[in-house]
């Protein structure tokens, strides 16, 4: 029998194992779902392996290694640098597993490794229910907590990893385990923050915490207000109560009808944030920052927390060109200020954005190395979230999102949050600190010694 011959067989062993089926490069939906969030990514695996439950992923992943083939796991499909989908990589599309089951009395959810945040909020909200999920409601759970999962409730609540109980995980063998602090130990740690390549999660189980209605909003500012807000946001953000979480954004303002029509199509800073306590407090918990500038216009109040978790969807729609890329500050002081301002102030393309972040509160209370997320302790981050309509741009937007990061570069420190870098190169280049990288390579050793599912080897 030929290679190819043999190849093919094993292809049709596997699809005849599967209960989600099979797609091949002929066949009509693998286009759809090769593709990923982030249109720049165009990328062809020989299969993919459509899972419609976790003995799926057990026989798709004992294929793969049977076969010493590189695998990739797409969750959400979000991931910017397109760590879902790899040349020469069987994709193992998690894409039908999306239950989320949500057990009230013990504030618990337990949810596939295919949902999406969307379907996490919808469940638990109907029982007043939340955990911290992502800025934008189709990112997926997987890829989001499996890198540490910062979001609107973290300073409350934790990070999403910190909310995590359990996971049932496949091995790269094929073997099927519960990673908790009880089983598997050194696995669960990894898992949490390490941005995957030790397994494959079909099931995370998380802490729920009460959350209904959150006050929330934008505030919008000339962009000419933009180093008075950066310096109010310093001064404020780090003696903020845990309930409060908020960014400052560098953006182009959109034709909402609170804002006046000759701001249209103009840069401009906005203020968003979320309070997560007494919604009479949150009318005024914004006023250090908000206050510090006249406002173009605003539009604030109390609304369910899935509500507010979706409004910033638009923003990031699917098939558009992106390029990411993060830095990590332990101060922000004028200079860094001075570094930012007018290369946020005047991206290539209009869609480009910067975003500034905080945190402290319960996330900054637990221990550095208590998981694989080492960034606990940076009180501020920036995201450059390089954005264009056509691919075309994409060359320009890029090179501006790097030109940013170097700029910032000597103020900042030289590890990246995982869940924000723009290539997959940057999750090894930018890697956390040695005591922490040290660790990861000891358990991807241990857990998956060919590197068949390492998400830093791009096809």
């Amino acid at each position: 029998m030929s290679a190819e011959s043999g190849r093919t067989a094993s292809w049709h062993a596997l699809a005849t194992a599967l209960r989600g089926g099979l797609l091949m490069p002929d066949d009509p939906d693998y286009e759809t779902r090769r593709r990923v969030w982030n249109g720049a990514i165009d990328r062809r695996p020989p299969a993919i392996a459509r899972c419609a439950d976790a003995d799926d992923v057990c026989a798709a992943v004992r294929f793969a290694a049977r076969e010493h083939l590189p695998m990739s796991v797409r969750g959400g499909g979000h991931n910017v640098a397109g760590l879902a989908v790899r040349d020469r990589a069987l994709m193992l599309d998690l894409g039908a597993m999306n239950r989320v089951e949500v057990d009230a009395s013990s504030r618990v959810a337990r949810v596939e490794g295919g949902a999406l945040w969307r379907d996490v909020d919808a469940a638990t909200q109907a029982h007043g229910l939340a955990t911290t999920g992502g800025f934008v409601s189709t990112t997926g759970v997987g890829g989001y907590t499996l890198g540490g999962g910062v979001g609107w409730l973290m300073r409350r609540c934790g990070l999403a990893i910190d909310n995590l109980l359990e996971a049932d995980v496949v091995l790269a063998d094929g073997r099927s385990v519960v990673a908790s602090q009880n089983q598997h130990a050194d696995l669960f740690w990894g898992l949490r923050g390490g941005a995957g390549g030790l397994g494959v999660v079909t099931r995370f189980t998380c802490r729920l915490h009460p959350v209904h209605e959150v006050y929330a909003g934008a505030v919008f500012y000339p962009v000419e207000a933009a180093r008075e807000l950066l310096r109010a946001f310093r001064a404020f953000t780090p003696s903020a109560a845990d309930g409060f979480t908020a960014m400052l954004a560098f953006t182009t303002a959109p034709p909402l009808p609170f804002l006046p029509v000759e701001a249209h199509g103009h840069r401009v800073v906005a203020l968003a944030y979320c309070w997560s306590g007494d919604p009479e407090q949150g009318k005024r918990i914004a006023e250090p920052i908000s206050a510090r500038a006249e406002p173009l216009g605003r539009h604030e109040g109390a609304v369910p927390y899935a509500v507010w978790q979706q409004t910033f969807d638009p923003a990031a729609p699917p098939g558009h060109h992106y390029y990411w890329t993060t830095s990590q500050f332990d101060a922000f002081d004028d200079a860094l200020i001075d570094a930012l301002v007018p290369r946020a102030a005047g991206p290539v393309d209009p869609l480009c954005e910067v975003h500034v972040h905080h945190l402290g509160g319960a996330v900054a209370r637990i221990a550095n190395d208590a998981t694989a997320f080492s960034h606990r302790e940076a009180p501020f981050f920036i995201n450059v979230i390089g954005h264009t309509a056509a691919a075309e741009g994409f060359a320009g937007i890029r090179d501006w999102a790097r030109g940013l990061r170097t700029a910032l570069a000597p103020h900042a420190r030289k590890d990246m949050q995982p869940n924000f870098v723009g290539e997959a190169a940057d999750l090894d280049a930018h890697a956390p600190g040695s005591d922490i990288r040290t660790k990861l390579a000891a358990l991807r050793a241990r857990y998956d010694p060919e590197g068949l599912l390492l998400p830093v080897r791009p096809g």
